[in-house]
């Protein structure tokens, strides 16, 4: 019976076997986690510029058909927007949305309401009067700015991607910094506020190249 014992013993982890087990677990998650993190951002990013493109071919077949680009401002005939949130995005929706638009039955997947507003009256091809947005890879609208807008400040209401709270922050077209004049000159600019949340730092992710 003693011999069965300690043979029983020595099959088991002892204490600062477990103790030293622990530690190097820790140790590879300190180098692995911050890994991950890195890699799972990188997948986003790389999500939302695909999600950007496909809006993009949207926003071309539209300007085939009607001679220009996708206006980044609510249809007078709307009569006086809800709030002053989140204006380019929702007239983006406006102009792609709209049954027998380029966006309708394609874009359905990346639609949301950030600040939860709705238009003055139900939009034609449209059901509902629900001001929705197109959105990114961390359920936040794409900004967007017509060429002919470019120096327009739009505020933006986006969620925080971890605590979901309600972030403002101001969006802006990007210029080039070594010419100071505006990426994409006579098109548009769609842009993301990337992973924190926040448009105007530097983790913005835009639908073209942008120089460092």
């Amino acid at each position: 019976m003693q011999h069965q014992s300690k043979r029983a013993r020595r099959g088991g982890f002892t204490l600062i076997e477990l103790l030293a087990v622990i530690v190097i677990l820790g140790i590879l998650a300190a180098f692995l986690v911050p890994k991950l993190v890195e890699v799972v951002r990188a997948v986003d990013v790389s999500v939302t510029k695909l999600t950007a493109q496909k809006i993009g071919a949207a926003l071309s077949e539209l300007s085939d058909d009607t001679g220009d680009w996708a206006a980044s401002t609510l249809p007078t005939d709307m009569g006086a927007p809800a709030n002053a949130e989140n204006l380019g995005a929702e007239a983006l929706y406006l102009a792609l949305m709209a049954e027998n638009r380029p966006g309708f039955g394609v874009l359905e997947e990346h639609l949301a309401n950030t600040d939860e507003d709705s238009f003055g009256k139900r939009p034609p091809g449209f059901e509902s009067s629900s001001a929705q947005e197109l959105i990114d890879q961390w359920g936040n609208p794409y900004a967007y700015f017509h060429w002919r807008d470019y120096g327009r400040e739009d505020s933006y209401v986006t969620l925080h991607p971890e605590s979901g709270e309600k972030l403002v922050s101001i969006a802006r077209a990007l210029k080039d910094p070594q010419t100071q004049r505006y990426y994409q000159p006579r098109s548009y600019q769609l842009l993301s506020a990337g992973p924190d949340g926040e448009f105007g730092t530097e983790d913005d992710v835009a639908s073209f190249q942008v120089k460092d």
